[in-house]
């Protein structure tokens, strides 16, 4: 995707600012085939209604199987080449956990991506010192089933792109 004016530099480090971006990375790298955990989806409708007050970024499916994507977007990096998420409290954040997990019961496979929007990281966690109530959550979804993807971006000044998967600490 071609944006300009979206990135800014801190440190010598390119930084996606512009959060509403992150969907638009993410659904051309799943119409492109670019996340390998979703190349066997065909269909992909975006802001999908799960539930009275719940929208999903994604939801992904084919002839055998569906799936919900709630994708994050992660700024903050406080330790050399780590990112963090959330860097704020975040109740809706909280929100899409648990009803990811719910979302398993009624047989959708659920996924939550964070996006990281800079250069300078290649590992990503959970900022519990933040907010935690979202990291009870996240611990949570992961044993009920949700799956964690992580992924960083190219950045210039002129292009943002989905990059590297990274690890989870």
């Amino acid at each position: 995707l071609k944006y300009t004016a979206e990135i800014i530099e801190v440190n010598n480090c390119k930084i996606g600012i512009n959060t509403l971006l992150t969907n638009k990375i993410i659904l051309e790298s799943l119409v492109k085939k670019k996340i390998n955990f979703f190349t066997n989806f065909t269909n992909i409708k975006t802001e999908f209604k799960f539930s009275n007050g719940t929208r999903f970024d994604f939801l992904l499916s084919n002839n055998k199987e569906k799936c919900l994507v709630e994708v994050k977007n992660v700024t903050l990096s406080r330790k050399n080449k780590l990112a963090e998420f959330p860097d704020a409290i975040t109740s809706r954040g909280l929100k899409h956990l648990e009803q990811l997990s719910n979302a398993i019961k009624s047989n959708y496979k659920s996924y939550i991506l964070y996006l990281v929007q800079r250069k300078d990281c290649d590992s990503f966690k959970i900022a519990s010192d933040i907010d935690n109530d979202y990291k009870i959550a996240f611990d949570k979804a992961l044993k009920s089933g949700v799956e964690i993807l992580c992924y960083d971006c190219k950045l210039n000044n002129k292009e943002i792109i989905l990059n590297n998967q990274i690890n989870y600490e």
